[in-house]
């Protein structure tokens, strides 16, 4: 299913090739068809236009990841799907609103906006029903009648058959018993929208460059990439036997000139080491932060070499200063109760030794310095300010999206990147310092995260060990200050051995086997297990944080269940019964529920401190 025009092809070549200019012909095509998407997610016209332009600037940016120009439509219209999705989860958990702070009745204005948008649809008698039809029913009656596209250019958009967009558009008919009349369709023409000059104004002030090197990797096992400058990075399976690294470099600056200059700073580095231990990263600088003084920002920078070891270790954060108090003055007890880990295990050691290095450095940082009107959607997620005053702010300049397709049976590493996600790799991975691991699925090897925030963990065919000790830091709210942070994954069927140990996680954890340990400090703690693999082993840990336990009935009398708690609770409500949970302790010093009278047997071990515990089972 394609979107062939020559246009789109021609213009996609042009933007590869350095000329902005030719992406705006994209933007004018598809921006009503974005819209209608947009529209029909999030249903806020304000906040539709905003992931439109986001989008827009995200395809940008991605262009080169795009291999065949016929299908940009099709292609566009998933980044479109996932910005909305990304967008409603952020309003979900609170969404800061930008606004002008010297412009009186910014606010009052899209209020205005948003009630004028609500007015004309009110006006339409049948908008009502369209907004009750099914989601796959509704975008093609927003599609068909906001973009003015034939019935063959929504279902090369949709990336369905165009027998399917006309079956569906007719079934829509009938459910609203009528079509749109010509006022209607002139109404809706109406608040169409045009983002053109907004979009053109960032990706003329963004450089670009593609690169591609292919690397015949000889009886090198290793792969060890640091990313010194923010990087998306996405590992794939080569079909072959040799490493390929692709990807596009990209700054944003002021103005082109500027954004060119910085660009030419970013460099890929690859070679050969015996000890990457040893020999660390190519050299470059960090951008680590910002020091503001008299309002005055300045970069805070540091050499790779001088610091890259430092996501070896967690030990550092305990000595960090806050208002010249280290941590471990504060709370004494957590150095004995983290654990850092710079003797590493004997494979991740391993792992860093003969390898092949890649490096993504600048060799000097040029700060980004522009008006905050500049920052907004994806430029804020991509280039993002780590300063602000007034109305302008100040951060990284530089961003690079890179591939990597592994050979099978290697150990790949990775220090730092900004994003990353594996499908389908028949590779090992130790991943350093991330705080969006996206999505590893179906890894055929160990997985090791330090210092990593993931999101979702599937199909693992070697073990799983997870070490971040992070809390989730402060936000204030109405002269209250509170922890609100708090990590979000999920983790599914994992072959081997699961060791995690983290400081505050919201974490889902479905069929696991094996010898199975999981130290979640403050967090909430989901297990759901549907079987239950003999000589299976799982603890769970908390200390004032929630584990819950999910059973399915069929485990009832083969799979046995020790909870002991200092002074929290048990929720074992029917449970308790069909397990013949009993009360083994119940004295001034600690609380225990058991299915069996030797604990250490147990199938499945509950440990809190203050922490409540709840079981239950499912059909």
């Amino acid at each position: 299913m394609t979107t062939l025009t020559r246009d789109d092809t021609q213009n996609i070549r042009l933007c590869l090739e350095g000329n902005a200019n030719a992406f705006e012909p994209l933007v004018q095509r598809y921006q009503n068809a974005a819209f209608a998407v947009a529209l029909g997610y999030l249903r806020d016209r304000a906040d539709a236009e905003d992931v439109v332009q986001d989008a827009f600037v995200a395809a940008f940016c991605k262009l080169s990841q795009l291999k065949d120009p016929t299908v940009f439509g099709s292609w566009f219209h998933r980044i479109v799907v996932n910005r909305c999705k990304e967008w409603s989860r952020r309003k979900k958990v609170g969404r800061t609103v930008r606004t002008d702070a010297h412009g009186d009745g910014a606010g009052d204005e899209i209020a205005l906006a948003n009630k004028a948008h609500r007015k004309y649809i009110e006006s339409l008698e049948i908008w009502d029903e369209v907004e009750q039809l099914p989601e796959h029913y509704r975008r093609i009656v927003t599609l068909y009648y906001y973009t003015g596209f034939s019935l063959k250019e929504i279902a090369a958009f949709l990336d369905i058959p165009e027998s399917t967009a006309r079956g569906r558009l007719y079934q829509s008919r009938i459910r609203l018993r009528d079509a749109l009349s010509s006022q209607e369709k002139e109404t809706i023409a109406m608040s169409q929208i045009d983002v053109t000059a907004d979009v053109q104004d960032v990706v003329c002030r963004i450089a670009r460059e593609d690169f591609e090197e292919t690397i015949d990797m000889g009886d090198v096992e290793n792969i060890v990439l640091y990313c010194g400058v923010s990087t998306e990075v996405e590992i794939k399976q080569a079909r072959g036997r040799k490493l390929v690294i692709e990807g596009t470099k990209i700054a944003l600056g002021t103005s082109e000139e500027a954004a060119r200059n910085q660009l030419n700073e970013i460099s890929i580095s690859s070679d050969q080491v015996e000890d990457f231990y040893t020999s660390g990263p190519h050299e470059g600088e960090l951008f680590l932060g910002v020091t503001s003084r008299h309002n005055v920002p300045t970069a805070e920078t540091r050499r790779i070499s001088e610091y890259w070891k430092r996501d070896l270790t967690n030990e550092w954060a305990l000595y960090e200063l806050s208002s010249g108090n280290r941590l471990i003055d504060v709370f004494p007890h957590l150095k004995d109760d983290i654990e850092v880990f710079p003797s590493l295990p004997e494979s991740v050691r391993k792992s860093l030794g003969k390898a092949i290095r890649i490096s993504v450095q600048t060799r000097k940082i040029l700060p980004l310095d522009t008006k905050k009107t500049a920052m907004h959607g994806e430029i804020e997620d991509v280039f993002k300010a780590v300063w602000t005053q007034n109305e302008d702010v100040f951060g990284p300049s530089e961003y690079c999206h890179l591939s990597i397709s592994v050979p099978k049976g290697k150990h790949v590493s990775v220090f730092r990147p900004s994003k990353i996600s594996a499908d389908h790799v028949d590779a090992s991975l130790a991943i350093y310092s991330c705080r969006n691991v996206h999505t590893l699925s179906h890894i055929g090897n160990d997985v090791y995260l330090f210092n990593c925030a993931f999101s979702k963990l599937q199909h693992i065919g070697g073990k799983l060990i997870h070490r971040m000790y992070d809390y989730g830091g402060g936000t204030w709210h109405d002269n209250v200050m509170e922890n609100m942070g708090l990590w979000e994954g999920e983790i599914d069927s994992v072959e081997g051995d699961v060791d995690i140990d983290v400081g505050r996680y919201e974490l889902t954890a479905i069929d696991l086997a094996g010898d199975v340990s999981i130290h979640n400090r403050y967090g909430t703690t989901r297990l759901k297990q549907n079987t239950q693999k003999p000589e299976s082993r799982l603890r769970l840990r908390t200390v004032s944080g929630e584990i819950q336990v999910a059973l399915h009935k069929r485990l009832v009398g083969k799979v046995s269940l020790s909870m002991h708690s200092l002074c929290g609770s048990f929720d074992y409500g029917s449970a308790g019964e069909a397990m013949a949970l009993h009360n083994t302790q119940c004295i001034g010093h600690w609380l225990t529920m058991s299915s069996i009278t030797d604990f250490a047997k147990a199938d499945i071990v509950v440990l809190t401190e203050s922490g409540k515990t709840k079981v239950e089972l499912f059909s």
